[in-house]
């Protein structure tokens, strides 16, 4: 019985085998096996041009865009939305061009908080802006008005033989192949892509003598100012941004980290970034916001009735809601977006990219709004970790409804004041005063969570972006209302920087 079992079995067996191969599947022609390619990594400072793909005769690069229909959402299969154009490097579009790779990194790679994001982007800029003075003499060195920067005599011994945009793209390429070192190695081919690409068209327009000189100035500009962010107190911070060994302050009014949000961490978010040296003295210690609400658990007092307004907003961010799009879309979290100062960042590139620039006027804008949101963030850090005020989240489980839970994640750090706020208040503030109150423009950012958003001026889009924490369940009123002053103040006294004579 046994053995007349497994005949039977054998049989059935054989006959699904054969019948599979009666019937393969169909293969085109052209298909091959895939076989990863040998990676050769290209060198850091090359002196031999490869061919550019472009055609030489124009000034533009033929890299495009793709503009396929916009996902809905929920759609699995996403694809960044923009109208299909072409890049002029010798225009704003060369540094739009090395952003929109930048903002990719910040999303690829491990340790990338907001707070890294806009130092590093910061510091690509500031070398990039320095990088073009050479062409630009009616422009002013940042040196001396920055904290702790001066300018060696040696990087202004440079004479009229000279291209700022090949400096200028030698100078970021520098800056992101030291700031990014963690880099995933995919990602990292980009840059060197796209800086063999820039350097290709730029090498069959100058002399080789130009093209040469002008690169190495970038690179050493670039330099420079690594050299300038090693002492500023987060340099590679990303290779850490949870602090194991901070202890948190325990009281009723205090932050606690919430472990269903945070079940990968052991430790908050960047809590000495606060003591960071900032770009501007005026921002060290000299932004004084403090919570306007008192904290209270009694039902009748104003703190009670803020977290309240919380809870019964939440109530309406349901799913296909506009609150819930709005909360995602300037959800900007870590490792899956490129962050909330990446975001503000993108605006200005989307910006530009509709309306391009000169590339002074350009590096200028990049270096202004970054300079600022760097000493945003250091400022609102140094405000939440003095006054550890708790999140949402603790509050209405604890005297509200213990089943209660946010939209959005609660991230590791304090509440008070809401960085999301303060950094876009800042982004607001510098690019309204550089830029107009009315400039309208499609946010293309967030293509995954819906289809882009228009915008009439930079405080719609500030003022959007500081509700949507509320919508979000992790900020309270007050938190957002202050975090939107902290933006403007810090805003305001990067804008006295001076760029031009």
């Amino acid at each position: 019985m046994k053995k007349s079992f497994l005949s039977v079995l054998f049989i059935i067996v054989c006959l699904g085998v054969f019948g599979q191969q009666k019937n393969p599947p169909k293969t085109t022609p052209k298909s091959k096996p895939a076989t990863a390619a040998k990676k050769t990594p290209a060198p850091k400072t090359p002196t031999k041009v490869t061919q550019p793909q472009a055609n030489s005769q124009t000034e533009v690069e033929n890299e495009e865009v793709n503009n396929e229909p916009a996902p809905q959402i929920g759609n699995p299969t996403f694809v960044r939305v923009e109208p299909a154009r072409k890049y002029n490097y010798d225009s704003s579009d060369l540094v739009v061009r090395w952003h929109e790779l930048i903002f990719d990194l910040i999303e690829q790679t491990q340790g990338y908080s907001p707070n890294v994001a806009a130092r590093n982007m910061a510091y690509i800029n500031l070398a990039a802006y320095e990088s073009i003075l050479a062409a630009y003499p009616d422009n002013f060195s940042l040196s001396g008005q920055l904290q702790g920067l001066k300018k060696p005599d040696s990087l202004f011994d440079v004479n009229t033989n000279f291209n700022a945009s090949v400096a200028v793209s030698s100078a970021i390429f520098t800056m992101v192949d030291k700031l990014f070192i963690s880099s995933p190695f995919i990602w990292m081919e980009k840059v060197y892509a796209l800086n063999d690409t820039i350097n290709a068209h730029f090498s069959q327009k100058l002399p080789a003598e130009v093209f040469e000189k002008s690169r190495k100035h970038g690179e050493k500009i670039a330099n420079w100012i690594y050299q300038y962010s090693m002492s500023d107190g987060g340099h590679n911070t990303f290779l850490r941004t949870y602090d194991m060994n901070y202890k948190l302050p325990v009281c009723t009014s205090c932050f606690e980290i919430n472990r269903v949000a945070d079940l990968e961490n052991t430790g908050p978010l960047h809590p000495n970034w606060g003591k960071n040296r900032t770009f501007l003295k005026e921002n060290q210690n000299g932004v004084d916001i403090k919570p306007k609400v008192e904290f209270s658990i009694y039902p009748n007092s104003p703190f009670y009735k803020m977290a309240m307004e919380v809870y019964t907003i939440s109530k309406e961010v349901k799913p296909n809601s506009e609150k819930l799009q709005i909360a995602n879309f300037w959800d900007d979290a870590a490792t899956f977006t490129y962050s909330a100062p990446g975001h503000s960042v993108s605006i200005l590139t989307q910006v530009l990219k509709q309306n391009p620039k000169g590339l002074d006027e350009a590096t200028e804008l990049y270096s202004n709004l970054t300079i600022g949101l760097n000493d945003t963030f250091i400022a609102t850090w140094k405000i939440k970790y003095e006054q550890n005020f708790i999140r949402p989240i603790a509050y209405i489980k604890r005297y509200i409804d213990s089943k209660w839970e946010a939209a959005l994640l609660t991230p590791p750090f304090p509440e008070f004041p809401s960085g999301h706020s303060a950094q876009s208040a800042a982004m607001a503030t510098i690019l309204t005063e550089k830029m107009g109150d009315s400039v309208n423009y499609i946010d293309y950012s967030k293509y995954f969570v819906g289809p882009p958003k228009q915008f009439n001026s930079f405080w719609a889009a500030a003022r959007e972006c500081s509700i949507s924490r509320v919508y979000g369940g992790i900020h309270f009123r007050d938190g957002i209302d202050q975090g939107l002053e902290v933006g403007k103040i810090v805003g305001k006294n990067a804008l006295s920087l001076h760029y031009k004579k």
